[in-house]
């Protein structure tokens, strides 16, 4: 896979593209983001060396760096319906080299113009700063592969116009901002509604213009004198049954007051951004500028979805301590992505009617303009799931320092978790030392946790061994408290020399992770928590301290593997399939699918071939290849075997003084 990516991408870059490597299946979670820094290779195109020292052996996609390094413009369409009405509208456009994705399609087209990534209803346009996911790249199960081998459509100047034209001017837009509908002034709904509605329906126009009338801040009842007459009095589309006026004029009022309750209970940024949403910002882009900006819209209360430019946008960050370079990182820099996607979308809006119908002033058919997201885009986009928001207050947002240590008292204030430094750290997106800063300067409470065992016959077999290669002289977090209140590293001789010496009060202290607290919260410096010999036991095997050494998951994994080498054949189990043992090895479930298994027979070249474990399926593959033919491939033994050694890993028996013992069955 490795050869053939760095073929195709010297290739690319032959041909004047700018290719770089891109995760795949090597990052699951995020399996479109690139496998390395590639804000240089938006300026030039990668050598044949740096393309072959770039492309690990673990990735297996590669990506396009679209805009003027690569001549590139690629329309990005994720909804199926979209594109075959453009292919439809505009054949000539669609008649280029095309490739075909997990949700959609891919049209690549050749122009030196400069054009900004944005999305539209349906898609994205990738461009400046974007790149897209090449063939034969693989993610997941999925390869892409091209569709239409064409030459790549070169655009002018005038082609890229039609274009965005035809995405976002004639497309119309659901939301525009409540500020630039003032009555009587910039926008003439009535006028929009008589453009709307012969091309998307007297109702679905009716429904625009009252959401953009609830926007303004009108009320209902006037929204009612205004489009009531309007909607009834306008033509039906040609084979529209006939309808009274009665009966259109019930249909306006059910429409209007649809828009105005949508509108009352819409999902909207301004409850507050959900804590998960800021975690995944802080932890992946170690920057702040995005959920500052992200709170800005919270504070300020802006609508979800509602459009603003860039001049609004560096004017309220400015009220809140956002720079102006703050601001344009969030919305056009490189924070402004993840994943492949824009976090902040940014839409051309049509300003109709600027100045009115009959004013000379028209204005710009179409600026560029970003649009609020709703919680509901910024949880798809950054994948994450629902969580509660944390207030923030205006001072909270002055500074990067200032916002993580506001998050970070948020946190530990609503929950007082116990937690280590490192997963808090983890969290920010800052080191530990800087959480023991935020500590001191937030007057929070850090509560040791220690856990005590008493020293017997069974708990001192559990304790590592010195071994002549290790040199250390202690044992960190682990160590053993005598009767008399002295301290040693927890080592088995030393345990040993104290049970032989009869100290009865000996014990083993463990360090366990610590409770932090805002102030006054009545905490003890130390808290002391007493252990059984089982608990004991399962931290030092996941701290990797018990006798033989390595974690729990890591000695699982390792008699996996063994046994894998072994035994191959534990991987899946085959079951040989015939026409009447159909029913009774497959349930007529629909929603399993392929959960417990999938079906595979063989063609007579010898190739494998894999259907969904379906009984219709099944009865159609018997009937092609023959009864006893086909298999059913169950999945789920090597799980079983790995969730048998899991529970299997630790056996617990009897001590001699009623205690439990500990001994580790993995060798």
């Amino acid at each position: 896979m490795r050869d053939e990516l760095i073929e195709r991408a010297q290739k690319l870059a032959a041909a004047g593209y700018s290719p770089i490597p891109v995760q795949g299946n090597n990052m699951p979670t995020e399996p479109k983001r690139p496998a390395i820094s590639w804000r240089v290779f938006q300026q030039r195109i990668a050598s044949e060396r740096e393309i072959e020292r770039s492309f690990g052996e673990e990735v297996t996609a590669l990506g396009i760096v679209c805009g003027r390094v690569s001549g590139l413009l690629v329309i990005d369409f994720d909804d199926l319906l979209r594109y075959q009405q453009f292919c439809r509208r505009l054949p000539h456009y669609s008649a280029t080299y095309t490739v075909k994705t997990k949700r959609g399609f891919h049209l690549y087209f050749r122009t030196n113009v400069k054009v900004a990534s944005h999305q539209f209803d349906g898609g994205d346009i990738k461009a400046e700063r974007s790149y897209v996911i090449a063939p034969p790249s693989r993610i997941g199960k999925f390869v892409y592969r091209c569709v239409n081998d064409v030459a790549e459509r070169d655009l002018s100047k005038a082609d890229v116009d039609a274009l965005l034209k035809y995405f976002h001017v004639n497309a119309g837009c659901h939301r525009i901002s409540g500020k630039r509908i003032r009555e009587g002034g910039d926008l003439d709904l009535k006028g929009l509604y008589g453009r709307l509605a012969p091309r998307m329906g007297r109702n679905n126009a009716l429904y625009r213009v009252s959401c953009l009338a609830r926007d303004a801040g009108m009320e209902k009842a006037a929204a009612e004198r205004e489009f009531v007459g309007l909607h009834v009095g306008a033509a039906a589309s040609d084979g529209h049954r006939a309808e009274t006026p009665e009966e259109r004029c019930a249909e306006a009022m059910r429409t209007i007051a649809s828009a105005f309750e949508r509108g009352a209970g819409m999902e909207s940024v301004s409850g507050g951004v959900p804590n998960s949403v800021r975690e995944r910002l802080l932890a992946a882009q170690k920057s702040t500028v995005v959920a500052r900006l992200l709170d800005c819209f919270a504070l300020a209360g802006w609508e979800a979805e509602s459009f603003f430019t860039l001049k609004e946008a560096i004017s309220l960050g400015r009220r809140f301590g956002l720079s102006r370079k703050s601001v344009l990182q969030a919305l056009t820099g490189d924070h402004s992505i993840f994943n492949g996607r824009h976090i902040i979308s940014r839409r051309y809006v049509e300003y109709l009617d600027f100045g009115g119908l009959k004013g000379r002033k028209r204005g710009r058919p179409v600026e560029l303009a970003f649009q609020a997201p709703s919680v509901g885009r910024l949880l798809s986009v950054l994948n994450v799931g629902r969580s509660p928001s944390d207030g923030m207050r205006s001072d909270d947002l002055r500074s990067a320092k200032t916002y993580r240590m506001a998050v970070h008292r948020e946190y530990v204030r609503r929950l007082s978790p116990r937690s280590s430094l490192r997963a808090l750290a983890r969290r920010l997106g800052v080191n530990e030392r800087t959480i023991r800063r935020y500590n001191a300067a937030l007057a929070i409470e850090l509560t040791a946790c220690v856990g005590r065992l008493r020293l017997t016959r069974e708990s001192v077999a559990s304790l590592p061994r010195r071994g002549w290669r290790n040199r250390r002289n202690t044992t960190r977090g682990l160590w053993l408290e005598a009767g008399d209140g002295s301290r040693a590293p927890a080592w088995r001789h030393i345990g040993l020399r104290l049970l032989k010496a009869g100290d009865g009060q000996a014990r083993i202290c463990i360090r366990q992770w610590s409770v932090f607290s805002v102030k006054g919260g009545g905490r003890p410096a130390v808290q002391f928590e007493e252990l059984s010999l089982r608990q004991f036991g399962r931290l030092l095997v996941l701290r990797g301290e018990a006798a033989g050494g390595g974690g729990l998951r890591q000695r699982v994994g390792r008699a996996v593997e063994s046994l894998r080498s072994r035994a191959p054949s534990l991987r899946y189990e085959k079951i040989r399939l015939f026409f009447d043992s159909v029913d009774a090895r497959i349930a007529d479930d629909k929603v399993a699918e392929t959960i417990s298994g999938y079906l595979v027979a063989r063609e007579a070249s010898g190739e494998e071939v894999r259907r969904p474990a379906r009984r219709g399926i099944a009865y159609r593959l018997l009937k092609q290849y023959g009864n006893g033919n086909v298999f059913l491939a169950l999945r789920n033994g090597y799980k079983e075997v790995k969730a048998s050694l899991g529970r299997e890993s630790l056996r617990v028996v009897s001590g001699d003084e009623g205690g439990d013992g500990l001994a580790l069955n993995l060798t």
